[in-house]
């Protein structure tokens, strides 16, 4: 376990004061088949000098050692998911992170709620950065950093952490529907609220993100543009972002909303 066991025997080793330093957040990590990265992501959770209250972890229908590798860690509750197809860049993928808001929904003293994928590696204080400010900010609901190397403008799926207070206003849940995550961002904007990137705490992920051309994916967050209503020059912009990085991706994007719209008035 890399010699962090306990949460306390993090502190003690540390010399902090878990209490001073404690935070009311809940975690919640989703893992499927990822016995490679998954022990080095917890065991960084598990050094934040904030100390979440409750982390819980999804199998989503892993077939390799996750699981075993997960239940090594006392302080981590696992709810398991029958196996399945991967619901990678899938609306389904939205239910897979709702059995494990479940679980934490009805914990009256949750303050804040994290999302983590299991190849994320967090800096040891990057709840404590984020949270301080969330909290000197009460117009800030969800926030996240960056990862290293990756070209962001706006908050992630995996890192992002939110105001319970929020979420619970609107359902406590991600709509099953392409565009999940972003559906949280633009009901934050809707009322009022402010979304912010801290580009300057900087993240990092065992698995590098795929630079490469993936029809698939694209034809997917194309899918969730149109789930949330994006019209084709909002398209073009995002399209127009993602040149940057993925310019074939970025086509595709352009061409898979373009027949959509030509379908749609036929």
């Amino acid at each position: 376990m890399g010699g962090f066991k306990t949460y306390m025997e993090v502190y003690e080793k540390r010399g902090l004061d878990p209490d001073k330093m404690c935070a009311n957040i809940a975690v919640v990590v989703v893992a499927r088949n990822e016995e490679k990265y998954i022990k080095k992501t917890l065991i960084h959770l598990l050094r934040q000098t904030i100390k979440p209250i409750k982390i819980v972890l999804v199998n989503d229908g892993s077939t390799d050692k996750t699981r075993a590798i997960v239940s090594q860690f006392t302080e981590i509750d696992i709810v398991d998911c029958k196996p399945h197809e991967s619901f990678v860049t899938k609306k389904q993928l939205a239910d897979t992170i709702n059995a494990g808001i479940e679980k934490i929904r009805n914990l009256s003293d949750v303050e804040y709620v994290m999302i983590l994928g299991a190849d994320h590696i967090l800096p040891d204080n990057y709840l404590e950065r984020v949270i301080k400010r969330m909290s000197e900010n009460p117009q800030i609901v969800i926030a996240s950093g960056v990862i290293d190397g990756e070209f962001s403008v706006t908050v992630r799926g995996s890192g992002r952490i939110v105001k319970a207070e929020f979420w619970k206003k609107i359902g406590f849940f991600y709509p099953v529907n392409y565009g999940f995550e972003s559906y949280l961002l633009l009901k934050a904007r809707s009322m009022n609220y402010d979304v912010v990137l801290f580009d300057d705490i900087i993240t990092s992920t065992q698995r590098k993100t795929a630079l490469s051309y993936n029809s698939k994916l694209y034809y997917n967050y194309g899918q969730a543009l149109k789930a949330l209503g994006y019209t084709v020059p909002y398209t073009l912009f995002k399209a127009g972002l993602l040149f940057f990085t993925k310019p074939l991706g970025a086509v595709f994007l352009i061409m898979i909303n373009t027949m959509k719209q030509k379908l749609e008035n036929l």
